[in-house]
């Protein structure tokens, strides 16, 4: 859904006043793209995702914080020539958030649009096969968290030692295996497609193309190459039962969810309110400078699989 406002009119108050409306959006159309509004800022935006939340999240590791509520994200840094593929946010976690808000600051001069994929249309349109060999396994999701390497285990996690770590994570499902407090790998098992109750419906909902080695541009690829076998990424993804993924299902799951996508130019003072238990989101390729800031709120606990 679009919604236009009139020149000068704030945003928060307006999805405030329209909350119940724009939540039977999200279920409908799975999110809420706001354009012409006067958002107010970073402060604006923090008090526009509060109403449109029922609680903003503020210990998320996978983002660097660009606010000191700690409320207010920046966006997934990665090269902007290369594209960031389809995820749902956090869902190779045991907690993730079911709304997410992304605040255009400052659009691309070229490319940077968001992209979306309905996950309904999806498992409507993969393989029968492939979608009973994920029902049946499931994922398993490893990290290698690798000093210089991404974000580090203790951002991630929020914690300060690998005892806090175990003491915080193994009630969850996590496995730890750590030879050092420099290369720890942390997995978890859980499902590929999440189902909704509540609304009696399901959704495709992981990380697959973040995680799995056949998705990655290939000069990322070539690099990660020079230093670890591939079944020693800092990211990897495997069947639940540990068996591996094979390379032409990532290609199809990645050409299937490229169908069932819409792609949003972006204008200074858009915001984007998606609903993350539905909708997988990217970004394409751009040039010259770009600011996004994001916000998750709403949080929910996936069950291990």
């Amino acid at each position: 859904m679009n919604i236009s406002g009139t020149q000068g009119e704030s945003l928060s108050p307006w999805i405030q006043r329209h909350r119940n409306d724009i939540d039977a959006a999200l279920w409908s159309d799975g999110y809420v793209l706001f354009r012409g509004f006067d958002v107010g800022g970073l402060e604006g935006f923090e008090n526009s995702a509060a109403v449109a939340c029922d609680m903003l999240y503020k210990h998320y590791g996978d983002l660097p914080l660009a606010s000191a509520s700690d409320n207010v994200y920046f966006a997934t840094p990665y090269p902007k020539h290369l594209e960031i593929q389809f995820h749902n946010e956090a869902s190779h976690t045991h907690t993730w958030p079911s709304r997410q808000l992304f605040y255009c600051l400052e659009p691309a001069p070229e490319g940077g649009e968001w992209t979306l994929s309905d996950g309904r249309k999806v498992l409507a349109a993969l393989p029968q096969e492939m979608l009973s060999e994920f029902r049946a396994k499931g994922l398993v999701y490893r990290r290698r968290f690798i000093r210089g390497l991404d974000a580090s285990w203790q951002q991630f996690f929020k914690v300060d030692t690998l005892e806090q770590l175990r003491d915080k994570i193994a009630p969850t499902g996590h496995e730890i295996d750590a030879p050092s407090e420099n290369d720890v790998t942390v997995s978890f098992r859980t499902h590929a497609v999440l189902q909704v109750p509540e609304r009696g419906t399901e959704a495709w909902f992981n990380q697959i193309l973040l995680h799995h080695p056949a998705a990655l541009p290939q000069e990322v690829d070539a690099l990660l190459c020079k230093h670890f076998s591939r079944d020693k990424f800092p990211r990897t993804v495997f069947f639940g039962d540990g068996s591996e993924i094979p390379a032409e299902w990532v290609k199809t799951i990645d050409s299937v969810l490229n169908q069932c996508s819409t792609r949003i130019p972006t204008q200074a003072n858009d915001v984007l309110l998606v609903n993350n238990l539905l909708l997988a989101h990217g970004r394409r390729p751009y040039s010259g400078n770009r600011q996004i800031r994001v916000a998750l709120g709403d949080m929910r606990a996936h069950a291990t699989a």
